[in-house]
């Protein structure tokens, strides 16, 4: 088996580009294909989300909740809003999404609170959320860097 290792690779799979270091490569073929643990990714990517110091984007709204594996209206119960708030939310894409820091506020915690089970890193959370105040809406979706 052929492999490489790529310095820097963009991967597209959670409909939003997460960038990665040093990705090891598989040779298929006439291809490169990467040897990603998605498993292991995913939690390293709702990590990343809970932390952002801008909004959440449609794609990464839709890809929480898909990770959870909620319809929209049991997503949209979790937060107390309407499924069309969530259906519009996702279809804003690569958009942030527009909606109330107090209930992106509770999205943050509630993606925290499914990869960590000790409440003082619960609660550590809250309190920079809260200090951080709301993103600046102006601020732009990037590359999502987990290099």
């Amino acid at each position: 088996m052929k492999t490489r290792i790529l310095k820097t690779f963009i991967d597209t799979a959670y409909g939003f580009p997460v960038k990665l270091s040093n990705v090891k490569l598989m040779a298929v073929g006439d291809d490169w294909a990467p040897i990603i643990n998605y498993r292991d990714l995913d939690a390293r990517v709702l990590g990343v989300l809970s932390h952002l110091h801008r909004p959440l984007t449609g794609a990464e709204v839709r890809f929480v909740r898909q990770h959870h594996r909620l319809t929209q209206a049991d997503f949209a119960a979790q937060f107390g809003v309407s499924h069309v708030a969530v259906h519009k939310w996702e279809k804003r894409g690569a958009q942030p999404t527009g909606m109330a820091w107090s209930t992106e506020k509770d999205l943050r915690l509630f993606i925290a609170s499914g990869l960590n089970k000790d409440p003082r890193s619960i609660g550590l959370l809250y309190a920079q959320l809260s200090e951080q105040g709301a993103p600046k809406p102006g601020a732009q979706a990037k590359v999502l860097s987990l290099a």
